[in-house]
């Protein structure tokens, strides 16, 4: 299940950690009838959220089809599938995936804290995760060690890669921070009995996408 850790930094601001989840279910009965939406997201205010959140997440995703079409076209006959069990067993997870906005099983949010150095445990290695910092503030920088690479994080930054495979994190900042990460759970791909891409994304994946159309 999802968490919320929520608190008021010193100047006033919000700082915390928030994770809507799609689709969430009891790891020890893989089974279609313990299937829910997660707590986060069943509220007034988590409904309005995906809302809010429709063409910004929409975004990403297209990205995403960009960047490794396979991926997103698991994630999306994923939801896919959720969307037509829940029309069936789970009203409320029914009507928050019709506004659900992405291919990602997840989204993540974090405010105004650093993230240590950690890797992602539950997506897969040749998945990519997409994170996004919007915001006011400087001097902010995200640490890939494993790639020797340090990026500067400007507000409207968005960086795709595998979370899982890739230790990453990002120090503390002056002035309002917010990260949003898109990503998907290998378990719910499996509850939802959907081929999980197991390959990585190679150029000829696109190339079809880098030609010019000729008339």
């Amino acid at each position: 299940m999802s968490g919320v850790i929520s608190c008021k930094a010193p100047d006033g601001s919000l700082c915390g950690y928030i994770s809507i989840i799609g689709c969430t279910y009891s790891s020890s009965h893989i089974q279609h009838e313990n299937a829910s939406i997660s707590a986060d997201l069943n509220t007034p205010a988590g409904f309005q959220w995906l809302q809010d959140m429709t063409y910004p997440s929409a975004i990403v995703s297209g990205a995403l089809s960009i960047m490794h079409p396979q991926l997103y076209e698991d994630g999306m006959r994923g939801m896919s599938t959720l969307e037509d069990w829940s029309s069936m067993y789970d009203p409320v997870m029914n009507r928050a995936l019709s506004l659900w906005p992405t291919a990602f099983t997840n989204i993540s949010l974090i405010a105004n804290q650093s993230t240590p150095l950690h890797r992602d445990p539950q997506s897969r290695a040749s998945w990519y995760d997409v994170i996004v910092n919007v915001g006011e503030y400087t001097d902010c920088v995200m640490a890939i060690p494993t790639l020797g690479i340090q990026l500067v994080y400007k507000p409207g930054t968005a960086v795709a890669f595998s979370g899982r495979l890739l230790r990453h994190g990002v120090n503390a900042v002056e002035g309002n921070w917010y990260c949003l990460t898109y990503y998907m759970r290998d378990n719910i791909h499996q509850w939802a009995h959907v081929p999980r891409c197991a390959d990585w994304m190679r150029i000829n994946g696109v190339e079809h996408l880098l030609r010019a159309t000729v008339v």
